[in-house]
C-alpha cells in the first residue's frame, strides 16, 4: 500500500496471536510503534503519537480501546488490526467487515504470510511556533479573553478528535499562570483523560501548579478557583456542568463533538439551553483542522462509520408537526439494523443525543446482546423515539438465596440482584423484568407526551412480570418516570463519580405477581427513607427529597397536636415539640401544594436531614439570617401544615 498522501492506513492481520505479532513487528520495524497488546490500558496513551499502533483484538475485541488508540496514531500512520481467522458470529462483527472490504485504504495480510516489506516511516507535520493550527491559537487566545474579558462569559470549545483541543487548554493556562494566575484548576472525568492539558502546560512552564478535580469532588468542595478548565464535558452530567456554570464566573469547557469519550452532539443541544439561561453571553468555538492527521482522513471516517461515532437524528425539517398521534410503536429486529445503516443510524443518534456517556460498546451490545431489545416511535418514515431494555431475573432460588446473602453476585440482573441484595426481598430475583436501560426522545419533540406515550406503550407489550429503571435520580427525571407509573423502590447510598448523583430504581407492575413485588418494595422504601435522611441521605437535595417522599401514617395524639399549634402560634420551643414536628411532616409534606419553595427546604433540611442551625443558614441564606430567622420559617411551615387538608 501506497500511503505517502497521508491518509492513515489499515492492515488486518488474520490468525493466532503469536504469529500475527510477528507480521506486525515485521512491517513496523522501523516505526514508532505502540502495541497494545492489553486492551484495558489504551487510555493510559491518550495524548500521545505514535507511527503505528499494533492493536491485538485476537482473543477480545474491546471496541472502546479501538476508538481511543486510533486517535494516537499520527498523520500518514498506520493501525494494525491482529485478529483470529475464524471471527465468532456476530451482527456487530458482521457489520463491521462490510466496512473493512468498503475501504480501500484496508490492506489484508495471513499470519501465515513471510518476507514483508516494512513500512516507511510517516512524515512529521511540521508545527509553527507552539501552535499545530490557526485554530488552536484562536482556542488559545479565546480562553485568555475568558480570564480577561468580562465576568459571566463562559467559552465553550468543541471538534471532533485530533483537533488539540486539551492542548490548547494547556498551552492557555500555562500562559495566564505565566501572567501570573496562580489559582487554576482542571475539572475531567478522569485525570488520565486531562493528561494532554497538564503535559502542555508543563511544556511550557515546568513550575505549573495546576489542581485537578474529579466532577462530583467539584461539585461538593466547590474551592475557589480563578479559572476552571472543564476537559470532555460531554463525559460529564449536564446538572453537573450547570452547577459549575452557577458556582464559578470565568470557566471553559472542552467537548469533543464525535467521539468515544461521551455524546459531544447531546451534550452540545442540551447544554446549550441552560447556558443560554444561566450565561446569556456565553461564547463558542469550533475546532476544524486537525493536528495529528489530515482533513479527510480515512481511518477516521472508518472510525467513525464503523463505531457510529458521526450518528446524528433524523433532521427536524422532516418531523416537523409530528404528535403522538402520528407515531407508530414499532419493535425492532436486530438483523435488519445491519442492512439499514439509516435506521440504525437514527436509534444510535437519538441514544447518543440523550446520553452523555454512550460509548462505542454500547453499539456493539445492542446489535449483539440477546437479552436486549429495541422499541420505537416512528413518523414520518423516521424514528423520533426510541427506548432499549434488558431482560433480567428468572434466577433459580438458591441463587436468589446467595444472592440475598450476599454470597453471590451475578453478571447483569442490576434490578432484579438489587431488590434482594438491597432492598431486602430475597425472592425478587426469581421474578422476570425487563429494565429499560435507555430512552430518547428526539430534541425537537421533547414534553410533548412522547416518551410517556413509549413507556406506555412497552408496559402494554411487555411480557415480563414488571417494567424497571435505573438512573442517577434528578427532581426531573424522578418526576418523569413517576409520571409514567412507575414508583421508586430504592435509592443508592453512595453518589457515582461520574455523574455525582445517587442513583435510584424504579419500578412498574405488569402481572399479578409483579404487583405484589412493587408493592412490597415500594412499602419498604416510603417507611425507611425518612430515617435515612438524617445520615446517608443528609446531602441529599431538597428538591429529590421532595419527590421521592411519599406521606407517613404517622398517628398525632391529642397531645402532639397541642404541641405543635403551641410551636406554631405561640413561642414553644423547636427542640421541645421536634418528635411531633417531625411526624407531622412526614405525614403531609409529600405533594403539599400549600408550602413555598423556602418552607419545603427548611422542613427538609432541618426537620428531616437534622441540618445544624448554622449549616442551615449558610444553605438557606439570604432567605435565612440566623437561628431566629430560621424558627419564624420554621413555625410558618408548620402552620401550613396544620391547617392544609393535603
Amino acid at each position: 500500500m501506497n500511503n505517502s498522501h497521508l491518509n492513515r492506513a489499515i492492515y488486518l492481520i488474520e490468525g493466532n496471536f503469536s504469529d500475527c505479532l510477528i507480521n506486525a513487528q515485521q512491517l513496523t520495524k522501523n516505526l514508532q510503534t505502540l502495541l497494545l497488546d492489553d486492551p484495558r490500558k489504551a487510555n493510559d496513551f491518550l495524548g500521545q503519537e505514535f507511527d503505528a499502533v499494533i492493536f491485538n483484538a485476537t482473543d477480545t475485541f474491546d471496541v472502546n480501546a479501538l476508538g481511543a488508540i486510533s486517535g494516537t496514531i499520527r498523520s500518514g500512520g498506520y493501525l494494525l488490526l491482529l485478529r483470529p481467522q475464524a471471527c465468532p458470529e456476530s451482527l456487530f462483527l458482521k457489520r463491521f467487515n462490510t466496512f473493512l472490504q468498503k475501504y480501500n485504504n484496508v490492506d489484508f495480510i495471513e499470519s501465515k504470510q513471510t518476507n514483508l516489506q516494512a513500512l516507511n516511516p510517516p512524515k512529521r507535520k511540521e508545527y509553527i511556533a507552539q501552535y499545530a493550527t490557526e485554530d488552536q491559537q484562536q482556542a488559545v487566545e479565546a480562553v485568555m479573553r475568558v480570564v480577561k474579558g468580562h465576568r459571566r462569559r463562559p467559552l465553550v470549545i468543541t471538534s471532533d478528535r485530533g483537533r488539540g483541543k486539551s492542548s490548547a487548554l494547556g498551552i492557555a493556562a500555562a500562559k495566564l499562570y505565566n501572567d501570573g494566575l496562580n489559582n487554576i484548576i482542571v475539572c475531567a472525568p478522569s485525570k488520565k483523560t486531562a493528561t494532554a492539558i497538564f503535559r502542555h502546560a508543563t511544556t511550557i512552564n515546568a513550575d505549573i501548579n495546576l489542581k485537578f478535580y474529579a466532577p462530583d469532588e467539584l461539585y461538593r468542595q466547590q474551592p475557589e478557583a480563578d479559572l476552571v478548565l472543564v476537559d470532555e464535558a460531554a463525559a460529564i452530567p449536564v446538572p453537573l456542568l450547570t452547577s459549575f456554570v452557577k458556582r464559578y464566573s470565568r470557566i471553559v469547557f472542552s467537548s469533543t463533538q464525535h467521539g468515544y469519550e461521551g455524546s459531544g452532539r447531546g451534550f452540545t443541544i442540551r447544554f446549550q439551553k441552560e447556558l443560554d439561561q444561566l450565561a446569556p453571553e456565553w461564547k463558542s468555538i469550533y475546532l476544524n483542522t486537525p493536528v495529528r492527521w489530515k482533513e479527510n482522513d480515512t481511518l477516521e471516517q472508518f472510525i467513525f462509520e464503523t463505531l457510529l461515532l458521526n450518528a446524528e437524528a433524523v433532521d427536524k425539517e422532516k418531523i416537523e408537526a409530528v404528535g403522538v398521534a402520528d407515531c407508530r410503536f414499532v419493535r425492532i429486529k436486530k438483523a435488519q439494523l445491519i442492512n439499514n445503516e439509516s435506521l440504525l443510524g437514527e436509534i444510535f443518534g437519538l441514544l447518543v443525543n440523550a446520553h452523555y456517556q454512550t460509548k462505542p460498546s454500547d453499539l456493539r451490545q445492542l446489535l449483539d446482546e440477546e437479552a436486549i431489545s429495541i422499541f420505537t416511535l416512528q413518523a414520518n418514515s423516521s424514528v423520533v423515539a426510541v427506548a432499549v431494555t434488558i431482560h433480567e431475573g428468572g434466577i433459580d432460588e438458591q441463587t436468589c438465596t446467595d444472592i440475598f446473602a450476599g454470597k453471590r453476585r451475578l453478571k447483569g440482573h442490576l434490578v432484579a440482584q438489587s431488590l434482594a441484595a438491597n432492598v431486602g426481598i430475597a425472592h425478587a430475583p426469581i421474578l422476570e423484568g425487563e429494565r429499560v436501560i435507555r430512552i430518547a426522545i428526539h430534541p425537537s419533540l421533547q414534553r410533548q407526551g412522547l416518551g410517556s406515550y413509549l413507556l406506555k406503550s412497552l408496559a402494554d407489550n411487555c411480557e415480563a412480570d414488571y417494567l424497571g429503571t435505573s438512573f442517577g435520580a434528578t427532581d426531573a427525571l424522578i418526576r418523569f418516570w413517576k409520571k409514567a407509573n412507575f414508583t421508586s423502590v430504592y435509592l443508592g447510598i453512595k453518589r457515582d463519580a461520574s455523574s455525582g448523583a445517587h442513583s435510584i430504581i424504579m419500578l412498574q407492575a405488569i402481572t399479578k405477581k409483579g404487583h405484589s413485588l412493587v408493592t412490597d418494595a415500594k412499602t419498604r422504601f416510603n417507611i425507611q427513607f425518612p430515617y435515612l435522611l438524617p445520615d446517608p441521605f443528609n446531602q441529599l437535595e431538597d428538591d429529590i427529597v421532595l419527590a421521592l417522599l411519599d406521606n407517613q401514617s404517622e398517628m398525632i395524639s391529642e397531645n402532639e397536636n397541642q404541641l405543635l399549634q403551641a410551636f406554631a402560634y405561640q413561642q414553644r420551643g423547636y427542640e421541645n415539640t421536634l418528635y411531633p414536628i417531625w411526624k407531622l411532616v412526614c405525614n403531609k409534606l409529600a405533594d403539599n401544594v400549600s408550602l413555598d419553595k423556602k418552607e419545603n427546604k427548611i422542613l427538609i433540611l432541618k426537620v428531616l436531614q437534622k441540618t445544624s442551625w448554622l449549616e442551615l443558614t449558610g444553605k438557606m441564606s439570604p432567605d435565612i439570617s440566623g437561628k431566629k430567622a430560621g424558627l419564624s420559617l420554621m413555625r410558618q411551615a408548620v402552620s401550613k401544615l396544620l391547617g392544609s387538608t393535603d
